[in-house]
């Protein structure tokens, strides 16, 4: 019973959730560890039930099984009291984040979802002269949906897949109306800047003199480009009236 519950589980797992099943193995390994134990499927059992996710609490349903009973089974068939305290499981990288995907726009929350529809079908696509001001809009875009995270309550999956999902739109958007001014192969304004930076200071590096001004094109760099997205946000006010509350 044990072995049919976990497989049915981790299987279920590879199609949707492959960072949570890898959570809950190394829980597993975790406890096995701790005990000095090979790892065997009752640990994995354990890992899943402490996990408590939504697809183990709907097998163990289906099954008509209760999630104490069957925790305490396994903690007994490894030799652990029922009184064995729950598994501490290192945390998982955030939805849409280095190499885990975001999630589908289905599964996004809606409310804020809604709300970025709206910005994105009015971008203030008129005001846009250069390509620092398409980068200028991809930071207000950005700020905006960790400002509409935060009112909502929303973890950090929701956050960054709404920031991946909304900002390759609002890119879309500026590509279909104005491809002069739009980003081109992943290369942004701020990081053309940083790059401009980075080759003055290696020029400043070949005269001693001048090595204590280090750091300061970079600084520049930055400030420049802060100041940029303040004065297109002041530009863009008006664009963004009527806004819809989430």
């Amino acid at each position: 019973m044990f072995c049919r519950l976990t497989i049915k589980s981790a299987g279920r797992w590879r199609n949707g959730a492959s960072y949570l099943h890898i959570q809950a193995q190394g829980g597993a390994r975790s406890l096995a560890a701790s005990r000095g134990q090979q790892v065997r499927v009752e640990h994995l059992l354990a890992a899943l039930l402490d996990q408590g996710t939504p697809e183990v609490l709907d097998a163990l349903s289906q099954a008509g099984l209760d999630r104490v009973a069957v925790r305490q089974a396994a903690l007994a068939a490894l030799g652990l009291p029922a009184s064995q305290p729950a598994i501490t499981f290192e945390p998982v990288t955030a939805a849409g984040t280095l190499d885990r995907p975001a999630l589908p726009v289905g599964e996004l929350n809606q409310r804020a979802w809604a709300v970025l529809r709206w910005r994105q079908d009015h971008l203030p696509i008129g005001r846009l002269r250069r390509r620092r001001d398409t980068e200028a809009l991809i930071h207000l875009e950005r700020d905006a949906v960790w400002r509409l995270s935060g009112r909502l309550a929303l973890d950090d999956d929701q956050r960054f897949s709404l920031t991946h999902h909304h900002e390759a739109a609002v890119d879309e958007v500026v590509r279909r109306a104005r491809i002069d001014v739009a980003r081109q192969d992943g290369q942004t304004a701020h990081a053309e800047l940083r790059a401009l930076a980075f080759r003055r200071i290696r020029r400043r590096r070949r005269l001693p003199l001048l090595r204590f001004t280090v750091g300061w094109g970079a600084w520049l760099s930055n400030r420049r480009v802060q100041i940029w997205d303040r004065w297109f946000r002041l530009r863009t006010l008006d664009a963004y009236r009527g806004t819809p509350q989430p």
